[in-house]
């Protein structure tokens, strides 16, 4: 695999040459040569844009685009930190606060069925564990996905506690992210983990990537599951019975990108092998859009449900684009954005299956595609407790507790 890039380390203002180019080629600002030549100087003279301020979604291409390796997303990070100290976030973004007591995951959790309020209940258990499956906060918020022979003997263990806090990182609340690892070091440590297989992109980039920059360290290897699960393919330890002869498009994890090339082909890889076309999108691979979540990354922002509908929008308009039969994810987080998009969203009613939902089909097995009705339950709850926010004047600030484990 391709090594992954470091994109913790400051922005290197004495090697930027304010050509502009993080700018003009970002996916989503998509300003001219002259535009993004402007804004580069300003940001770099102390100045703040307010268009990037609002309307960056941290998605990091432009840290793969500049030529002179600055990291600029960095700088940005930086930028929003510095508001958060200052002002906090807009009370709305509580909902969206994962150690806030009734944010937009445990509303859902609440919620669930009964048998998929007993497996996350499992994966509690901190017994020692030399090898894990780590859910992430998005998969607990859809258990059913795990329920499949792909993952037959994989103890998986995990809470809402133990986030990886990767939505603090991109938010730029990099004081809260210290507290973050410290309590992620106590809990794997307590576990005795030797190796940690994930299936969010995210969390897979802030074990290796982000987190150890917070004065932790983990001891144990961490895998994602497309490798994963291409490796058992390869080795035959996955049986392919039916090719499933369809197409699809691609919605590519933010992380995806930063992974590299060699990465992206993977489950690209994995598709062909199940008999699966892929159409690609016209802003694919390392110029990919956001699934919509991160468009209410910003500090001015501050998780606003019209800024989020507005980039599920645009992704889900560039994927009907395609003319493919549906659309594959590999993050948990894109499947339950683009089928929530979908509710609001009356153009685009293509299927959305993640990876493992069609890896399921080809071994034989049905899937609980229980994605629709989760997506209404987050709809739901949106509507019940972050709408009345939305014109408060009142600020939030993130409280991470230490917890006993």
């Amino acid at each position: 695999m391709e090594q992954l890039r470091s994109f913790t380390s400051p922005f290197d203002i004495s090697r930027c040459k304010e050509c502009g180019e993080c700018l003009h080629q970002c996916p989503v600002l998509q300003m001219t040569p002259d535009e993004a030549i402007s804004e580069r100087k300003k940001l770099n003279s102390g100045s703040v844009s307010a268009k990037i301020m609002k309307r960056c979604t941290t998605c990091f291409a432009c840290n793969l685009v500049c030529p002179q390796g600055c990291n600029p997303a960095q700088q940005i990070i930086d930028l929003w930190h510095n508001a958060y100290r200052s002002k906090g976030l807009p009370l709305r973004a509580r909902y969206f606060d994962p150690n806030h007591s009734t944010n937009f995951r445990t509303y859902v959790v609440d919620r669930l069925p009964y048998d998929e309020r007993a497996m996350i209940e499992k994966w509690k258990d901190t017994s020692e564990c030399a090898e894990i499956l780590y859910p992430g906060c998005n998969i607990i918020t859809a258990p059913y996905l795990t329920q499949t022979s792909l993952l037959e003997g994989l103890e998986i263990r995990g809470s809402l506690d133990v986030c990886c806090g990767e939505t603090y990182y991109r938010m730029g609340l990099i004081d809260e992210m210290y507290k973050v690892a410290e309590r992620l070091e106590r809990y794997f440590k307590k576990l005795g983990v030797r190796k940690m297989i994930i299936p969010c992109t995210a969390g897979r980039n802030m074990f290796t990537n982000v987190l150890p920059s917070f004065g932790v360290k983990f001891d144990f290897e961490v895998v994602h599951i497309l490798p994963w699960l291409w490796e058992r393919m390869e080795k035959g330890k996955i049986v392919i019975k039916e090719k499933l002869n369809m197409t699809v498009t691609v919605q590519e994890s933010c992380y995806g990108k930063i992974f590299g090339n060699e990465y992206m082909d993977i489950p690209r890889k994995i598709l062909n092998r199940i008999g699966v076309q892929v159409v690609e999108e016209k802003l694919s691979r390392s110029h990919a859009l956001c699934c919509g979540i991160a468009g209410g990354f910003s500090i001015k922002s501050g998780y606003h449900p019209i800024d989020i509908a507005h980039e599920t929008f645009r992704s889900l308009g560039l994927a009907k684009q395609t003319g493919a039969d549906a659309i594959a994810v590999y993050c948990a987080g894109c499947l339950q954005m683009l089928t929530v998009g979908q509710i609001l969203y009356p153009f685009n009613r293509m299927p959305v299956y993640h990876i493992l939902e069609l890896l399921q089909m080809a071994i034989g097995e049905k899937p609980a595609r229980l994605n629709k009705k989760r997506a209404q339950t987050l709809f739901a709850g949106v509507l019940k407790n972050q709408a009345p926010l939305l014109f408060s004047l009142s600020r939030h600030r993130v409280d991470v507790k230490k917890l006993d484990f």
